[in-house]
């Protein structure tokens, strides 16, 4: 069996400001923030860990719209009729399952919401019966002005819903929100209970895929092991038993111990070897090596490989264009190898491109977040240019791929020069260049000119470290390229 599973923070939560709102079905973030009665509040040890299902709107003093959806009194009338039991300005009859929270995620005074200043709509304050949060620096309550970053929070206002699995919807301006509770999750009822899902921001690779699953812990019993089992078309992979992870406190791998409600994200091992239309299936089972007491609120984990472009041009800026507007579809482009993000923006651009430079032999990601059906494009700078990704946007979160490719671009600005030879291949001290070229640069596999010369039928490549390179030829407005390969 297999231990050789790393837990990690997920990098999509690194870019959390990209989007529009956080994804429905995505765990709420913690929190622990401070009222203008100066009572602390903890969502997860106070309410959702408790079994209330929370309403959260994040408003800013001085929106219109925020302002219509608090006086139409639909927070007000659940928590007066739903709050907790004790709690002020609770009715004695209540079901006592819910809890409503106002945060002023703008950074504005307590001043501003007590109607006076920052172009404030009125009195946010008076008849409000349930907490209001004041995220201004100055105002003493100690919490962080991060907060709505944290939640993602691009419009105002953003009411979400977090059931007390902790998982999020937003729901726009609901009135009837009572409504909205028995969507929820009953609360865990079972000794041993493992709940699954995929993480939306797997890392998905060009001719592998590393899948990333969260873990969550829905039984009474604290979860110390469950058995992931992964298949390709049906053939099942080696069994993997998690009951340890790595601890960055500590640097080690510590058991698995996770209470109730609690979870963990796993990155299972690569799955490499796949073409495209693949299809993966995860399955998580045996928790604390008993049958899943309750397997059915385990999401299906099913997915088709999609591949992508292969060899695309390299040595060029790319075009991205993404239909949509701003602050509703965020996308993002990274580098597969070390997640890093090579270009990022919002919908409705055209011909955007990447900030960093395309490497050899390297996958790429497009990922695009909150799509509605926008439409994408991405180009290379290839002569004429290729499309590399296209496609539509649907569902929270959309993945498309392209790789540079271990081959040089064929047919792709390479001229053909049938009156040059390079060789010896490989190459050891010396590489000869038969044939008239006005001069020759090589390059290595990050994009990076290692070597410069002019013409010269003998060229010193004894500098050069062993390893594959390209070597590109310019004569006149012709260009040829290959690869060559140093081996001493």
């Amino acid at each position: 069996m297999n231990k050789h599973l790393l837990i990690t923070l997920i990098t999509l939560f690194s870019f959390q400001s990209l989007f529009a709102q956080l994804p429905n079905g995505s765990i709420a973030p913690n929190f622990e923030l401070t009222d203008l009665n100066s009572v602390t509040h903890k969502l997860y040890e106070d309410y959702t860990d408790l079994g209330y299902t929370v309403f959260i709107d994040f408003s800013a003093v001085w929106c219109g719209p925020c302002w219509s959806y608090h006086t139409s009194h639909a927070l007000k009338d659940v928590y007066e009729n739903h709050g907790p039991l004790g709690h002020p300005g609770v009715n004695a009859s209540t079901t006592n399952d819910v809890m409503v929270f106002f945060i002023e995620g703008d950074g504005n005074s307590e001043t501003c919401l007590g109607g006076t200043g920052c172009g404030t709509q009125g009195d946010w304050i008076t008849g409000t019966p349930y907490p209001i949060i004041c995220t201004d620096a100055s105002s003493g309550f100690g919490n962080p002005g991060s907060i709505a970053s944290t939640w993602a929070i691009s419009g105002w206002p953003t009411v979400y819903q977090v059931c007390p699995d902790r998982t999020l919807q937003s729901i726009g301006q609901a009135q009837s929100l009572y409504s909205l509770v028995n969507a929820c999750l009953p609360p865990p009822s079972f000794n041993d209970d493992a709940r699954s899902f995929m993480n939306s921001s797997a890392s998905s690779g060009c001719s592998s895929i590393e899948p990333v699953i969260t873990i969550q812990n829905y039984g009474l019993n604290n979860l110390t092991e469950v058995t992931i089992d992964v298949s390709v078309n049906g053939t099942p992979l080696p069994s993997m038993l998690f009951d340890e992870y790595w601890d960055n406190n500590t640097n080690q791998y510590e058991p698995l111990n996770l209470p109730t409600l609690d979870m963990k994200d796993v990155v299972l091992n690569p799955i490499t070897d796949l073409v495209n239309g693949d299809v993966i299936t995860i399955d998580v089972s045996m928790p604390n090596a008993t049958v899943d007491s309750d397997p059915l609120n385990n999401q299906i984990i099913s997915f088709v490989v999609d591949l992508g472009f292969n060899n695309a041009y390299w040595d060029g800026d790319l075009s991205i264009t993404v239909s949509g507007a701003t602050n509703v579809n965020a996308w993002y482009l990274k580098k597969v190898s070390n997640n890093q993000i090579i270009a990022s923006g919002w919908g409705g651009v055209s011909s955007a491109t990447n900030s960093f430079p395309l490497e050899f032999n390297e996958c790429y990601t497009l990922q695009n977040v909150n799509g509605g059906n926008e439409s994408y494009t991405v180009t290379d700078g290839a002569t004429p240019p290729q499309i590399i990704l296209q496609g539509t946007v649907s569902g929270p979160e959309d993945f498309d791929n392209f790789t540079t490719g271990n081959e040089v671009w064929t047919g792709i600005d390479n001229q053909e020069m049938t009156s040059i030879s390079v060789y010896p291949s490989p190459a050891k001290d010396k590489l000869y260049v038969k044939g008239k070229y006005d001069f020759l640069r090589i390059i290595d596999l990050l994009g990076k000119e290692v070597l410069y010369s002019r013409y010269a039928e003998s060229i010193d490549v004894s500098s050069l470290n062993n390893g594959l390179y390209l070597l590109e030829i310019i004569s006149s407005d012709r260009r040829y390229t290959q690869k060559i390969q140093i081996d001493k």
